[in-house]
């Protein structure tokens, strides 16, 4: 019937029908042949651009790292460099026993050595509870000037720090030991420094 309905038609109808069929099946050809590759195409297009986001993202957490290792690194040699100027009590202690020997040494005579207990100051770190405590001692002695120059360098040159707070030199009057001097010494200790270095 449909045939005897498409012969019965006039040319043009004919033919309009056969490009509309044509046209129907074209289009179903490309959505089921073409278009499924045209999407995967964009897909992997997207895919690229991501990945390639990616990659950038990597390559700059990376270099945020390499960056952040290097302020690590930095700050552990800044404590080490810190543990080492510290005193633990034990060395602190020697060290004040010794300041009469050292005294000595450079050819110069103490007076006094007096321990400022009272002004020690106590700082607690707050990661660990380990206390730094201030430790200073007033000392008087007598020397030449370059025997006096000779136990500064004795007291300063040494891996823990020892601050000389204050210094004043005077005429003794005396041939022997011309200058009387009078410093005010300060150390740092610490209880444990292991607790640095483990942090």
């Amino acid at each position: 019937m449909l045939m005897n309905a498409f012969v019965k038609s006039s040319r043009s109808s004919r033919i309009a029908f056969s490009a509309a069929i044509v046209g129907i099946f074209t289009v179903a050809a490309y959505n089921w042949m073409v278009s499924p590759y045209t999407k995967y195409l964009y897909a992997t297009q997207q895919y690229e651009l991501m990945v390639c986001d990616v990659a950038k993202q990597n390559q700059i957490i990376k270099n945020k790292e390499a960056v952040k290792k290097k302020e690590i690194e930095q700050l552990r040699a800044e404590l080490a460099r810190a543990q080492t100027s510290l005193f633990t009590p034990v060395e602190a202690d020697r060290f004040f026993s010794d300041l009469e020997a050292l005294c000595n040494q450079a050819n110069c005579a103490v007076y006094s050595i007096n321990f400022l207990t009272e002004n020690s100051k106590v700082q607690k770190s707050e990661a660990n509870g380990n206390e730094i405590v201030e430790n200073s001692a007033a000392v008087s002695f007598v020397g030449s000037y370059g025997n006096i120059i000779s136990f500064l360098s004795k007291l300063t040159n040494r891996p823990q720090k020892v601050l000389i707070r204050s210094l004043k030199v005077t005429a003794s009057g005396n041939r022997s030991s011309p200058l009387v001097c009078e410093i005010l010494i300060t150390v740092y200790t610490v209880q444990d420094k292991e607790i640095f270095t483990n942090e």
